[in-house]
């Protein structure tokens, strides 16, 4: 498959090639959640090659962070691509294999110097950071997951806590699991696009101090990674939240007064000990698009 190739996902979230499935799914997602900013589709080359034939891919004119680039995709509405080269920093690189840490950096030396105590702590960091083997990738694409860009190794999405709970009651919807997350501390961008690839499971992440300083992540945003193949679970599970009532702006109903009145039927049986046999109220329509 070419990064020209487009993504279809089919009702059972799997991706087939297919242009301009992912468009629809992007802006259902946007109007549901009430999106700020562009999902971010990332996608891991092999070949440089392949960075240099896609027409609408832009190479930094400066070494800047990953966060950065991630910052001009979502914000700016841009393609964007790089090599080891183009990073201002190896960590960078490293998180997404396209790059080894030097050894100042492995042996905690580096992060001892800030962000722990001792170069004991910092090498312990070090060691607990998910990186993407090295080896296979020589590039990285990155544009906004709307226009059919190609087809995304992991998607990004920035949001409040409010719109990611939804997500999540979205993924948890079917096929459940307890969902876990990870902090290794000042390196969100491990903690979310490296531990999705490693796991192959959404990965929730708060973004660090040096992606809120450079990448101009807000004080309310969280970032989650998922699998492409996550995305149409999502959305087609947002929409079954929203005929359930739940939807995003959640309303408030009250700090001081009974919240039962605001609540489906279904709640007024349960505290009542009547028997309970459905939600009590008609599917919503959806009318947000």
């Amino acid at each position: 498959m070419t990064t020209h190739d487009r993504a279809e996902v089919s009702q059972e979230g799997v991706s087939v090639t297919k242009r301009g499935k992912w468009g629809e799914l992007v802006r259902h997602l946007e109007a549901l959640l009430r999106l700020k900013n562009f999902p971010v589709a990332i996608k891991l080359l092999e070949s440089e090659q392949e960075l240099k034939e896609n027409r609408w891919a832009r190479r930094p004119t400066e070494k800047l962070t990953l966060c950065q680039l991630i910052s001009i995709v979502r914000t700016f509405d841009w393609t964007v691509g790089a090599t080891a080269e183009d990073f201002l920093f190896p960590m960078c690189a490293s998180i997404i294999g396209l790059a080894e840490c030097p050894e100042v950096v492995k042996d905690g030396t580096f992060r001892s110097f800030v962000w722990c105590k001792t170069r004991e702590d910092a090498k312990r960091c070090e060691d607990s950071i998910p990186k993407i083997p090295t080896g296979k990738y020589k590039a990285v694409m990155l544009a906004p997951l709307v226009y059919d860009p190609f087809e995304p190794d992991i998607v990004l999405i920035y949001a409040n806590p409010a719109q990611m709970i939804l997500i999540i009651n979205a993924l948890q919807f079917e096929d459940y699991e307890r969902l876990q997350f990870f902090c290794v501390g000042e390196s969100s961008c491990s903690d979310a696009i490296a531990q999705c690839y490693l796991s192959g499971k959404p990965s929730l992440s708060i973004p660090c101090y040096g992606e809120r300083r450079y990448g101009h992540v807000q004080d309310d945003e969280l970032v989650m990674a998922l699998p492409p193949n996550q995305i149409a679970k999502v959305e087609r599970n947002l929409k079954e939240l929203y005929k359930q009532g739940i939807t995003y702006p959640i309303s408030y109903c009250g700090a001081q007064i009974s919240p039962l009145p605001m609540m489906p039927p279904v709640y007024q049986k349960l505290t009542e000990g009547k028997e309970i046999d459905g939600w009590g109220l008609p599917p919503r329509k959806i009318t947000r698009w």
